[in-house]
């Protein structure tokens, strides 16, 4: 191994491995593993990975499993996989007997047992591993099974909430089984409205998100997190009134509303200049980032905290089981429904939306009886969720707005950030949510320049130079099928 172009940590690190100090060897595989300090090179990773778990090392029998999980480094082999998480999930190893048990629930490299899962759940679990009480949150909360217990399945969620790789997750999986124990009527409907305004990828594989250009440069050159933003920040006073109004009732928040608004369209001139003006308001200064669906909802509301490698702790964790199966409202694009001067939907031929909400409008007046009290509109509110966030007027219905909606935290809760107001010049106080990415340029497919943005001739240039010199390995990690990142000027004429 020529080691010449090392710092000296690096070489004094590998010094020690050479030596057999089994701290060192995973730390180092570890650093190979994610390129901190080294050229990254999965080979490597796995080579110094073997060398400490052969010394017992429980971290590096996880992570050499998550290797033959995954085929990184090595020959994809879920036999493999399986027995070197057997070896560390017997030392007592979280993280591993939650991979174990990942691989006893879906049958790779072993017999499928949900036997068997839940009890390498549980031991994880014990040691409080989020991905295990999520997981077991979701097992407890399937519908179709005879391990049904809501009671289990929300105190398995709710161990899992200061997470924050699961917590907004396990909150809205709260919120889910508490919808269904007040209305499985209401809940089902909700469902049936959203799968039908859910974005089809297959047909739209992008949505494009126009904002002002120093919001872009954030976004790509500081590596800030892109916002939802409260919904008492918009501009449309009618926002989320309609659905209560045809039920016969003003609206009722039960939860704070974060919002997200995208269209299909990367360079419409309509939104240029209503969504992509600069601090002077004046329009078409901004730029339109377009993000790749599949890779956009990778992302979590808090911040990880920071890792410390010597100290063995970054371990690598499966994905939640069966995840397909468990499809999470806020994880989606849904478009925009609206609604004309009789109101009902435009737009809407065969009439299947009318219908699914005139069945919700019924439903809702049952739930509501004759003499509705403070807390049933409440529990109307939580049972709608993101439904009257989805109607609008259709004065606007040339803006083809989608968008993303959380609506499932409560005020207080960690994820929400906050801004204070300043009263003496007139600035309001700000509440949204943060969107942090590990690689935050995965999810954007290209970056167009609006029609009047400035300096656009060395813009694109400069930010390309620029990303290049700090996110090589963002850039290097994207998709295959992606096409390469590109910036663009708008083509759009504009007077």
């Amino acid at each position: 191994m020529d080691i010449s172009e090392h710092s000296a940590e690096i070489k004094n690190l590998i010094k020690k491995a050479e030596q057999g100090d089994v701290t060192a060897q995973f730390n180092l595989g570890w650093k190979y593993s994610n390129g901190k300090g080294v050229k990254q090179n999965d080979e490597e990773a796995v080579k110094w990975y073997r060398k400490a778990a052969e010394q017992e090392n429980a971290a590096a029998q996880n992570n050499l499993g998550v290797a033959y999980r995954s085929g990184q480094g090595v020959t994809q082999n879920d036999e493999e996989a399986a027995k070197w998480y057997r070896k560390a999930a017997k030392q007592g190893n979280a993280i591993a007997q939650c991979n174990l048990a990942w691989m006893y629930q879906n049958g790779r490299g072993v017999i499928k047992s949900l036997k068997e899962a839940i009890r390498w759940y549980n031991k994880s679990a014990i040691n409080n591993n989020a991905n295990a009480l999520f997981n077991l949150g979701l097992i407890y909360s399937e519908d179709n099974s005879r391990r049904k217990n809501y009671n289990k399945a929300i105190d398995f969620f709710k161990r899992a909430t200061s997470d924050p790789e699961y917590g907004s997750k396990a909150i809205e999986r709260i919120d889910k089984i508490e919808r269904r124990i007040l209305s499985s009527e209401i809940t089902d409907i909700r469902k049936q409205l959203l799968s039908k305004l859910i974005v089809d990828t297959e047909k739209q594989s992008t949505m494009t998100h126009y904002t002002s250009l120093s919001v872009g440069h954030q976004i790509l050159r500081e590596k800030s997190p892109l916002r939802l933003g409260h919904l008492n920040a918009v501009n449309d006073p009618n926002e989320g009134k309609l659905l209560w109004r045809s039920i016969g009732h003003e609206p009722v928040e039960a939860n704070p509303i974060f919002i997200g608004c995208f269209l299909p369209d990367s360079d419409s001139l309509n939104m240029w200049r209503f969504y992509s003006k600069n601090d002077l308001n004046e329009d078409a200064c901004g730029c339109a980032i377009t993000f790749n669906i599949a890779d956009f909802f990778d992302y979590r509301l808090l911040e990880k905290p920071n890792e410390n490698t010597e100290k063995n702790s970054d371990e690598n964790n499966l994905s939640h089981a069966n995840e397909d199966e468990y499809f999470e409202e806020s994880s989606a694009f849904y478009r925009v429904i609206y609604i004309g001067e009789d109101g009902y939907p435009i737009n809407d031929q065969k009439g299947e939306l009318k219908t699914i909400l005139d069945k919700l409008k019924n439903a809702a007046n049952t739930f509501l009886g004759n003499t509705p009290t403070n807390d049933r509109y409440q529990y109307l509110a939580k049972l709608l969720g993101p439904l009257p966030y989805l109607l609008k007027d259709a004065d606007y219905k040339d803006e083809q707005e989608h968008r993303i909606i959380v609506t499932h935290l409560g005020y207080g809760a960690e994820e929400i950030m906050a801004e204070d107001p300043d009263l003496v010049k007139n600035i309001p106080p700000k509440l949204y949510l943060q969107l942090h990415r590990d690689n935050h340029l995965k999810p954007i497919s290209y970056v167009t320049l609006g029609p009047k943005a400035p300096y656009k001739e060395m813009m694109a240039p400069y930010w390309h130079h620029q990303l290049a010199m700090k996110f090589i390995r963002e850039l290097d990690e994207r998709p295959k099928e992606t096409s390469k990142f590109h910036i663009r000027t708008s083509r759009c004429s504009y007077k």
